[in-house]
């Protein structure tokens, strides 16, 4: 039983480590896409205003824009998978820890049925001599 124990503390310690990465991976792709979001917002701004607004810089500039638009939607697209994926390790990690715990529960319970039954065994070996 207490190798039963110490293999679910192992997964669990793995199922959580893969949660905190797969979260650790989300919050990377907020800022990679917090980023691209800020650079079409600055694409657009300059595009908007002065000499890139006309000519060649113009064309160089729109496809820059379009550009920035298709990579926050695939940067969009996988912070969905990603957060997804969170969430299927962290579940599975309550999974493993709830499975841990149930094992844990188990072995103390017979732990103690185990010393209830030698406290009344040794009672019963021993009976104690009343004097009256």
């Amino acid at each position: 039983m207490k190798k039963r124990i110490e293999s679910l503390e192992k997964i669990e310690r793995v199922h959580s480590q893969m949660h905190d990465l797969a979260v650790w991976r989300l919050a990377a792709l907020n800022r990679e896409r917090d980023e691209l979001v800020e650079n079409h917002r600055r694409m657009l701004e300059a595009m908007t205003s002065g000499v890139a607004a006309y000519g060649a810089p113009a064309a160089a500039g729109l496809r820059r824009i379009r550009a920035l638009e298709r990579e926050i939607a695939a940067a969009e697209a996988e912070i969905e998978t990603q957060t997804r994926r969170a969430i299927d390790q962290g579940t599975r990690a309550k999974l493993a820890d709830r499975a841990r715990e149930s094992v844990e529960a188990k072995y103390r319970e017979q732990n103690q049925r185990r010393e209830l039954a030698d406290l009344i065994e040794r009672s019963l070996r021993n009976p104690k001599s009343s004097s009256a």
